[in-house]
């Protein structure tokens, strides 16, 4: 699912793929439409540099901060180069991004936040090469590719994925492989065995809504071609969400429950599932978790419906460099980033997120021995994929509406048809404003 650079110009942490709120105010300011590269940006030959910038946030981040401190020493030690820090919020990247690349002075390597407003700039490098043999997901690549060329290289690459209590999925049958109707029925087993429990603490209130989006997938919808055309309200989207509401109906789900609210209902123990990112193992300590559910906390493959592949929304995170001047440095920085066991190692230990690269990931022996880590790289990483809308600069926006409209379909405000019919003229409109 390769996007080309035209249809671009009509969007894990740690910088990752959905730091897009700002996004709005850019296009509405004219920043994520098309302007002329700055003068010979991508066709300057790519160059080695002495010194070349490091653009993101986790420098400003406590807790992310020696890792990526480490990473930088070590590189510069190696290299024999000066890596500049250049630290923004999270929530600044794409302002600081587009503003950088617009004035023609992007150069080194920066963190993914916000890396769509500068595709249209033509100032990224091809960073095809370097993910070769690394094992990393061809659904999270996928979501960085344009025109064929790789203008990110994913550090880490996860998807939301569904997370078990495994003592209770275990007693009602709930496995990886499931169809939606086998996976309503262990659910209803769930509700039967105790009603005080909510069997699936499943998002059912904006922003986090967009999780509607993995549960189209697997119906067989699109939901957004690669061409940009929009697919909902097809007959797939419509059987999906037609299911999708039927758990909540069916008190299988519970109303008006975002994604903060599921971790402390699954902490609890009082949900039995929920989706969520990698750092669901860190989520049940933080919030309190007994130790049962730490120690059986699990992850399957989403079900699916007809026997359609399993697909869970990407997230993750990763680098990019600017090209022509630089390049060259800022490239063997990125490989440094991606490839160093030790590196690697680090990060992991700091976050609680295994490496993208399959065949660094197998190298940190603490990674091996984290049964759930293991169990979510299998069952949800391997079969995350990008949405297409990942991409451009109203990634926010699109996801926004896509809650916003599987939101009054729940409440029972319209119809699934008519909710969809709606939402699909309002997803159109964005991608087509972004033209």
């Amino acid at each position: 699912m390769n996007i080309s650079q035209t249809q671009l110009s009509r969007r894990a942490f740690l910088g990752g793929s959905t730091a897009l709120a700002a996004f709005g105010l850019l296009s509405l300011a004219g920043c994520a439409t098309p302007v002329a590269a700055p003068p010979g940006a991508a066709e300057n030959a790519a160059t080695k540099a002495k010194t070349i910038n490091f653009y993101g946030n986790s420098l400003g981040e406590e807790a992310l901060k020696p890792a990526w401190q480490g990473i930088l020493d070590g590189f510069s030690k190696k290299a024999g180069v000066t890596v500049a820090p250049v630290v923004y919020p999270y929530d600044q990247a794409a302002t600081q991004l587009a503003l950088t690349g617009r004035s023609g002075k992007l150069l080194g390597v920066g963190q993914s936040g916000g890396w769509q407003v500068l595709t249209p700039m033509n100032v990224l490098a091809d960073l095809t090469e370097l993910a070769e043999g690394l094992g990393i997901p061809q659904g999270v690549l996928d979501s960085y590719t344009m025109d064929g060329r790789l203008l990110v290289l994913p550090l880490t690459a996860a998807g939301i994925g569904l997370i078990t209590n495994g003592e209770i999925a275990k007693s009602v049958g709930i496995t990886s492989g499931m169809t939606v109707e086998k996976f309503a029925t262990a659910l209803e087993k769930i509700k039967s065995q105790d009603s005080s429990l909510i069997p699936y603490a499943a998002v059912t209130k904006n922003p986090d809504l967009k999780d509607a989006v993995h549960w189209m997938w697997g119906f067989g919808s699109d939901v957004v071609t690669e061409d940009f055309t929009c697919t909902i309200g097809d007959a797939e989207s419509v059987e999906a969400i037609t299911w999708y509401k039927a758990l909540q109906d069916d008190g299988l789900t519970q109303t008006n429950v975002a994604r903060s609210d599921a971790r402390i209902l699954f902490a609890s123990g009082r949900a039995a599932l929920y989706d969520d990112a990698p750092l669901a193992s860190t989520f049940v300590k933080t919030n309190g978790a007994a130790q049962n559910i730490i120690d059986n906390i699990g992850a399957i493959s989403r079900p699916t419906s007809g026997g359609k592949a399993s697909f869970n929304r990407a997230w993750g995170s990763g680098l990019f460099a600017s090209a022509g001047e630089g390049e060259l440095t800022s490239r063997d920085f990125i490989s440094y980033a991606a490839t160093n066991v030790e590196a690697a190692t680090a990060l992991y230990e700091r976050s609680a997120v295994a490496p993208a690269a399959k065949t660094v990931a197998d190298q940190i022996p603490a990674l091996a021995a984290d049964k759930f880590q293991v169990a979510f790289r299998t069952e949800v990483s391997e079969h995350a994929r990008g949405a297409a809308w990942d991409r451009v600069a109203v990634t926010a926006q699109i996801d926004a509406a896509i809650g916003g409209g599987v939101a009054t379909i729940l409440a029972g405000q319209v119809d699934v048809q008519s909710g969809l019919n709606a939402l699909k003229k309002e997803v159109q409109g964005l991608l087509d404003s972004n033209a």
